[in-house]
């Protein structure tokens, strides 16, 4: 028999990988392509169980980010930039349900639960395209050939993803937790491409892609509308 409920909605932070389907010559290193957003989740208690089912929806931009050699791009003032991104093109929606498992006792004020879920994910295109009259790439060693494009895309697929969620209640109703989960996404959403020249030889196009795998962490204030389940 089902027994208690718990609502949240929590602020979200995503650090998501951009993958270089083909590298920029000697790229370098940067951040995660990063958005904040927040969610909203729903659990389920099962009456003489340690285990519960969770339900949740997010929704955030895809962000797409190539990264450049230290010092092989330096930008009008003078100043050195060290990659280029947009994160406008697609607005992602990502609905989960999955299973918890509470590792402490039921009855204790702070919990730790391994989760797993499968999440149905889609992102849709937003209107705006990728700014043409940005930075451009001008030396002193990367070049472009033409202006930097990028390729949001509608698409629909099924993600997986594992994690923990772990925090304390008090006054038994107030719910004050952390979650982590580790997403695994396999059809791209939204490409970037430069054709350019590095040190005066003109390279095979860049093309980077955003798939949606990473990290996505949660902090929220959820409410149970239920005393302790015994």
């Amino acid at each position: 028999m089902i027994q208690g409920q718990s609502v949240a909605v929590s602020y979200l932070q995503i650090y998501a990988k951009t993958k270089a389907v083909v590298p920029v010559v000697n790229g370098g290193n940067g951040p995660d392509g990063t958005d904040d957003s927040f969610s909203f989740s729903y659990e389920h208690f099962i009456k003489g169980k340690k285990y519960s089912i969770v339900a949740s929806y997010a929704k955030f931009n895809g962000c797409t980010l190539i990264y450049f050699e230290e010092g092989g791009w330096v930008g009008r003032g003078g100043t050195p930039i060290s990659g280029y991104g947009f994160c406008g093109g697609v607005k992602v929606h990502r609905f989960d349900i999955g299973a918890s498992y509470n590792l402490l006792k039921k009855k204790r004020k702070f919990y730790f639960k391994p989760c797993i879920f499968l999440g149905l994910q889609q992102s849709k295109l937003t209107g705006v395209s990728f700014w043409d009259d940005g930075e451009p790439v001008n030396g002193p060693d990367y070049y472009e050939l033409e202006p930097m494009i990028a390729e949001p895309m509608n698409t629909t697929q099924i993600v997986p993803s594992l994690g923990f969620r772990t925090g304390f209640i008090f006054w038994k109703r107030l719910d004050i937790g952390l979650g982590i989960q580790g997403v695994y996404a396999f059809k791209p959403y939204q490409k970037m491409y430069l054709k350019y020249q590095y040190k005066g030889v003109i390279q095979p196009m860049a093309e980077y892609e955003s798939t949606g795998t990473g990290l996505f962490v949660t902090l929220g204030v959820g409410y149970r509308f239920a005393k302790w389940i015994k």
